[in-house]
């Protein structure tokens, strides 16, 4: 080993190198323990705002959607039964008004103001005589056959008006019960509306309400993502001082060690000469002895 003359001073201000930059290293790392705890702490936030946006969006586009939806669907189903209910009462306000106009054909066609009871009383009578009086004349027979002929013509108006008037008045319960019916749709559509449209706006309160809280996510992810980016500015600052420790570590053994031998020869130390040797061949990859290894060994030379 080619004897180098070691400066004690140079020694001394690279054990300061090494001891300021380790002081910075255990800065830097205190630094970056404390940014890596912030960064998991802001991971978390982002993670549960994150999380909290997947159930309001899960709750509102799912569930509050799904019962408007089928509310909705009920309420199609109602309209199309009202649909029907007046298709149905259109046809039955068309029998209406051919009943009463039947009704009113058959009332102008009357010819004498008696009740039914009283024209079948008449007939009767008149049928009574015929069939009782052995002495009619042929005038009279033909008087009573045509009396009899124009009041069974008047009962049949009567009674024909009297149908048409009963289906009307039926047809007219039909139309009220329908009416009903219809008024209950209604009402049952109505108060589905008021549920449907309460979904509705909770679906869209728990959408807008997503869309707070992502807002929110993004700026804790962004906040990661500036922390992050800190964390890999430190670990590369902390890579860089232990290089640099490294460096000077390696620098003062050397220099220690030169130091060293520079003590061993003014002490004209035989083995440490030997040992020194042996360090020379080990540098250049040729095989020791055992006393070789052991001097080595002995000067802390390896």
């Amino acid at each position: 080993m080619t004897t180098v003359k070691v400066d004690p001073e140079e020694i001394k201000r690279i054990k300061r190198e090494i001891e300021a930059l380790e002081k910075e290293r255990n800065e830097i790392r205190a630094k970056l323990d404390e940014l890596e705890k912030e960064l998991q702490v802001w991971i978390q936030k982002r993670d549960e705002k994150n999380k909290e946006v997947q159930q309001l969006r899960q709750k509102g586009g799912r569930e509050y959607k799904a019962k408007r939806d089928e509310i909705n669907k009920k309420i199609q189903e109602l309209k199309k039964n009202r649909e029907e209910i007046n298709a149905k009462l259109d046809l039955l306000y068309q029998e209406i008004l051919e009943y009463k106009t039947k009704r009113n054909e058959y009332n102008q066609l009357r010819r004498l103001k008696m009740s039914p009871e009283r024209i079948q009383e008449r007939i009767e009578k008149l049928e009574w005589e015929l069939q009782t009086n052995p002495n009619i004349t042929p005038e009279r027979e033909k008087q009573i056959v045509d009396q009899i002929q124009v009041l069974a013509t008047e009962l049949e108006i009567i009674q024909q008006a009297e149908r048409f008037h009963k289906k009307l008045v039926e047809t007219r319960k039909k139309v009220d019960q329908l009416k009903k019916a219809r008024k209950a749709i209604s009402l049952e559509i109505q108060k589905l509306a008021n549920q449907s449209q309460q979904f509705h706006e909770q679906m869209i309160q728990a959408f807008n309400k997503a869309d707070e809280v992502k807002k929110e996510a993004d700026e804790y992810h962004q906040k990661v993502v500036e922390l992050r980016e800190k964390v890999r500015e430190a670990r590369k600052q902390l890579r860089e001082i232990e290089r640099k420790i490294r460096e000077y570590d390696e620098k003062h053994k050397e220099l220690i060690a030169y130091r060293l031998v520079a003590k061993m020869r003014a002490k004209k130390d035989a083995n440490f000469e030997k040992a020194v040797e042996a360090l020379e061949k080990f540098k250049r990859g040729e095989k020791l002895t055992l006393d070789e290894l052991l001097l080595l060994q002995r000067y802390n030379l390896v």
